[in-house]
């Protein structure tokens, strides 16, 4: 396992990144480094097969220009790891990086933005020491939960011991191969800690918001992302998902930050290349990226869809 020197009193923070997720990783950072309250060491995983080197200068670029504390650690993915639908050998990443960082950190998916008050989950893995091995949100009671057991998209380890997964992974049948979440369930149901809901708030709930104003960790499951969204329909996706507004909100306070003229520009093309970063399928769930995909290209055409969306969402 590499040996991680964060500063004293410095949170360690564990993504992974690859070049489909580029735009949504330097967004989810920014909010990460504005919002905390306590000092962060970030560790960025990532198979070099999936982000170029372009892609990790740019990381390097964008974390100096920061002058926060990280680590790039490459890793090499198992033959097991599969992609199905909109999931990438990435997904696999949360396993492959909790077994080289032995230290309690926090995982957050990608597909993720923070609020402040997000890092107060540090606090309940500190107390929950090496008795419980995982710290995860409870889940809200709603027809949108669609999923048994916890959300993987925000993981908190403890300093515990991880458990091996490689022979778990192997005997999951087919349909389960690309499902790292049903595999941290299954390996770790017994060993878990819960903070609320809150801390992993799946934009699927945006209806819970009226019960929830404040969610510290919005979790954009699924296979849209706010950033494949053309931005000329932020104002009347307000009415469609509202959650997709904190990640608007990130994004806009990151071009205001003080970064060099040529870094703003470089992000500028990452917005736009950004709108086609989703990976287009038949499977089941495929009409969503097809809509957002007509949608960046269809400029003021795309209104009448948008419209049409927003009146399905009151029916």
């Amino acid at each position: 396992m590499p040996t991680l020197t964060p500063k004293p009193g410095h949170n360690i923070v564990a993504l992974a990144v690859d070049n489909r997720m580029v735009y949504g990783f330097l967004v989810l950072v920014s909010a990460i480094l504005r919002t905390a309250s306590t000092p962060v060491f970030l560790v960025v995983g990532y198979f070099p097969s999936e982000l170029d080197e372009s892609n990790r200068a740019l990381i390097r670029r964008f974390l100096d220009a920061w002058e926060v504390e990280y680590e790039l650690l490459e890793s090499k993915p198992h033959e097991l790891f599969t992609e199905r639908r909109h999931l990438t050998i990435t997904t696999f990443s949360k396993f492959v990086i909790a077994d080289q960082v032995a230290d309690p950190h926090l995982w957050l998916d990608i597909d993720t933005i923070v609020r402040p008050g997000w890092d107060d989950i540090f606090a309940t893995m500190q107390k929950a020491g090496t008795k419980s091995q995982l710290v995860v949100a409870e889940k809200i009671a709603s027809p949108h939960t669609r999923f048994e057991g916890f959300n993987a998209g925000v993981l908190g380890w403890t300093g515990a011991p991880r458990r091996s997964w490689v022979e778990a992974l192997a005997s999951l049948p087919e349909k389960r191969f690309s499902s790292e979440q049903y595999l941290f369930n299954t390996l770790y149901s017994d060993s878990f800690v819960t903070v609320e809901p809150d801390y992993n708030f799946l934009s699927s709930w945006h209806a819970e918001i009226p019960t929830h104003p404040n969610p510290r960790v919005i979790h954009f499951s699924g296979p849209i992302k706010p950033w494949h969204l053309a931005r000329r329909h932020v104002s009347a996706w307000q009415s469609i998902n509202a959650t997709w507004d904190f990640w608007f909100s990130a994004e806009d306070a990151m071009v205001r930050e003080p970064l060099s003229a040529e870094l703003l520009t470089t992000l500028k093309g990452l917005k736009r290349s950004a709108l086609f970063s989703g990976r287009l399928h038949t499977g089941k769930g495929a009409l969503a990226g097809w809509v957002m995909r007509f949608l960046a290209v269809a400029g003021p055409l795309g209104d009448p869809v948008v419209g049409v969306l927003r009146r399905r969402v009151r029916a």
